[in-house]
């Protein structure tokens, strides 16, 4: 149905099943990788132009002054949006964003998702009146946001995970009460780091958070305690870039999802217990030194355990996580292969 569609519309090539776009009549357009014929270029892209899509151009090259032009923008995807560690994209010139976000008063949309050159952005990010959402995750080389950032009212939906130069998100960002989805919240070294666990309950209106302990990360004692503040957020992620051990976490009590990366202790740590967690429906384990799920007998509501990269025994199934899980409804353990290719070892049902 949706080629059929696509096709009424006159978005799919009949012959090459390639998009395509008549600028001359439609206000969208993607990148697709060999097909030079859909770059864009500042002489012939129409300025009422709305969309611009990349399929999967790895190498971008854009002309000068061919943002500034493009007054009409909702979205502006330029990053990839394949699920893949592998999948980078690379940009001539970084420049072309300093003078080209002065003229997106409409744009909604902006994702710069993989693009391993950017390294900043310009503080022309504030002039984005509209955008509800930024994506920059797996920016590799990107080392900060400008302050612009905090000033962006609507934005509802900022990614800054896998961003691993960055030290602090940018001063006053606290403030942003329409933001729902924050990922990538970095815990760097308190030098370094001017917004804390701490200025979050501020952000009353967040659903989903993800926090990174830096390499040089600084915690104090009861940092994490400041989660139970955050009475909105369904879904937590929290990740560890260095061996630090949480001695305290009080999560919000109507939590839903938790995901857990690269855990440094060997056992379940004591502030991770169901007592605490009564509303747990989903729970990620990945990576670190876990081995051991067992949790002074308790019994977890958790339906959904998934288990990636772990510690854990080889004998690991349905009725040896029965006795601890026993509303399970799904449970998945997967290994790595090779550096590149991963395995399922265990799926049920």
């Amino acid at each position: 149905m949706l080629i059929a569609l696509a096709k009424k519309e006159r978005l799919l090539d009949r012959k090459e099943k390639m998009p395509h776009f008549d600028l001359a009549q439609s206000r969208r357009t993607c990148l697709i990788a060999g097909h030079s014929d859909l770059r864009i270029k500042a002489e012939s892209t129409p300025e009422n132009l709305r969309i611009i899509f990349n399929v999967n151009e790895r190498d971008l090259h854009f002309q000068d002054q061919w943002l500034a032009i493009l007054k009409r923008l909702v979205v502006l995807q330029l990053g990839h949006w394949q699920v893949s560690p592998t999948h980078h994209i690379g940009v001539q010139d970084e420049s072309f964003l300093a003078g080209g976000l002065k003229t997106q008063k409409l744009l909604k949309y902006l994702s710069l998702r993989g693009i391993s050159s950017i390294t900043s952005l310009p503080e022309s990010i504030r002039e984005l009146v509209s955008l509800e959402i930024l994506d920059l995750k797996a920016c590799h080389n990107l080392e900060n946001l400008p302050d612009g950032v905090a000033s962006l009212q609507k934005l509802a939906h900022l990614d800054v995970s896998e961003c691993y130069l960055m030290e602090s998100l940018p001063k006053g960002l606290h403030n942003l009460t329409s933001l729902q989805v924050l990922k990538g919240f970095i815990i760097g070294n308190s030098q370094k780091t001017v917004i804390r666990l701490e200025h979050l309950p501020n952000l009353n209106t967040l659903k989903r958070l993800s926090i990174h302990m830096g390499s040089e990360a600084t915690i104090q004692k009861d940092d994490f305690d400041k989660l139970k503040d955050l009475p909105k957020v369904k879904c937590l992620k929290i990740s560890w870039g260095k061996v630090a051990v949480l001695r305290s976490v009080s999560f919000t009590p109507e939590l839903q999802e938790l995901d857990l990366e690269g855990i440094p202790d060997k056992n379940m740590a004591g502030w991770l217990t169901s007592s605490q967690l009564t509303e747990l429906e989903t729970l990620y384990i990945k990576g670190g030194k876990l081995s051991n799920l067992s949790s002074n007998g308790e019994l977890w509501k958790v339906k959904y355990l998934v288990l990636k990269y772990t510690k854990m025994p080889k004998i690991i199934n349905e009725e040896t996580l029965k006795p601890m899980f026993p509303w399970l409804q799904y449970v998945k353990k997967v290994k790595w292969v090779t550096s590149v290719k991963q395995e399922v070892e265990f799926e049920w049902p």
